[in-house]
């Protein structure tokens, strides 16, 4: 756990404060440009928006993502790293500097980072009417197989 500890600034860093820190350092609305994430224009509370980031994988680690390679600075990794999600990666967090600027460049860089991570389906949210209704529904009838074995 220490190895993980020594390789990663994420780890131990809860949510509400990187979102304090990112927000106190570019602003809601130049977070909501840069990401791609609605949610950031209408800033409705740093709880709210952290329960948005946890249950929405690919909009947390976009936001980690932006944390370490423009708020923290730290080089950008290959495409290997990126696949792994950014709590897991090995960083090296000696090259660490300032925030830097938010350029189209970095915009686009982050965005092929999203693109590369593959997500499955959350199964823990609110299910539709019609998807309770299709899993709750009995078969039609049939004469012939009354067991509907």
């Amino acid at each position: 756990m220490t190895d993980k500890k020594q390789h990663n600034p994420l780890y131990g860093l809860k949510l509400e404060l990187l979102l304090t820190e990112i927000s106190a350092s570019y602003g809601w609305e130049l977070l909501s440009d840069a990401l791609h994430i609605d949610r950031f224009q209408y800033h409705t509370g740093m709880k709210t928006t952290a329960k948005f980031l946890r249950s929405n994988q690919w909009a947390r680690e976009k936001v980690e993502n932006f944390y370490l390679y423009q708020y923290k600075n730290l080089p950008f990794p290959d495409d290997k790293q990126l696949t792994i999600p950014p709590r897991d990666r090995h960083i090296d967090c000696a090259q660490q500097q300032n925030p830097a600027e938010i350029t189209e460049e970095s915009i686009a860089r982050l965005d092929k980072a999203a693109k590369l991570r593959h997500y499955d389906a959350v199964s823990g949210g609110k299910k539709t009417k019609r998807e309770v209704k299709q899993r709750t529904e009995e078969p039609p009838y049939d004469p012939d197989n009354p067991w509907n074995r």
